[in-house]
């Protein structure tokens, strides 16, 4: 009997040795009524490390249009890396990374965390960074708050020597004003194409809320840039502009619009 209880115990071990290097279980983020990755591992109390982390997102929104989330993290002398992102139970999560994100639910929520090739064992330092959609609900409220945790681990194969940390990032619903002309516009450069997905052609249309320089480009998934539409001063107000994407192969493309200071990103797929 007892030889049967210490191979039991050996088999398991290797198990808890893994340290959730296929995803964190559910509710560890740090938001509220929730844990964090410091209930397993344990080494160091939470944020006492020097490494940080951050969530790059929309600083407004607007109802049901999606957005790019990335959250990123770095830690000196880390060399694998993890992460759970929530948006709480407002809007919806799109996987664009099947391979280094997975998504799951619990309690209402829904949450997005690294898989087993996420931990990107064995880059040194970081920083390293998961990227996937967001969409923000069709009922808003004033302001939507992402929460997410990160750990720079040390790649020993257990849940010991693991730097955690938390973070947070607030999104707040994009108000409107009138201009002169009796015109809606937003206090953000809205931005959206139509149809999306498309097929050869589509319109990107945007707005600018005060007169100043602006730059839209189209980036493929490589993050290289394919072409610029719009470069150049323009006065304030709603615009528009097609993108002929015939010469272009099949794929999802982004688009980012500057506009001043402000800076939106959106996605769209171009299929053939």
């Amino acid at each position: 009997m007892k030889s049967i209880a210490i191979v039991m115990v050996l088999l398991i071990m290797p198990v808890m040795a893994l340290g959730y290097s296929s995803g964190p279980p559910d509710g560890k983020t740090g938001a509220p009524d929730e844990g964090t990755c410091v209930d397993c591992h344990t080494s160091f109390p939470l944020n006492s490390g020097d490494g940080s982390l951050s969530i790059s997102g929309p600083t407004e929104y607007l109802a049901g249009e999606t957005y790019i989330i990335e959250v990123q993290i770095s830690d000196p002398d880390q060399s694998r890396w993890g992460f759970e992102f929530s948006p709480l139970e407002y809007g919806s999560i799109i996987i664009s990374d099947p391979i280094n994100t997975q998504m799951s639910s619990s309690g209402g929520r829904t949450y997005i965390k690294h898989t087993t090739a996420g931990t990107y064992q064995g880059t040194p330092d970081g920083p390293v960074s998961w990227s996937f959609q967001w969409t923000a609900p069709a009922t808003p409220p004033d302001s939507v708050i992402f929460y997410a945790a990160g750990n720079g681990a040390n790649g020993n194969g257990n849940n010991q020597g693991d730097y955690i940390y938390t973070t947070s990032f607030t999104s707040k619903l994009q108000v409107t004003g009138v201009n002169e002309n009796g015109d809606f516009v937003p206090s953000e450069a809205a931005l959206h194409n139509y149809p999306n997905p498309f097929n050869a052609a589509t319109k990107i249309v945007y707005n600018v809320p005060s007169n100043s320089f602006v730059n839209l480009s189209i980036y493929n998934l490589r993050g290289q840039k394919v072409e610029t539409l719009v470069s150049g001063n323009q006065e304030a107000g709603n615009k528009s502009v097609a993108w002929d994407a015939s010469g272009y192969p099949s794929g999802i493309y982004f688009y980012r619009l500057t506009a001043g200071e402000k800076t939106e990103t959106r996605f769209m797929s171009l299929l053939k």
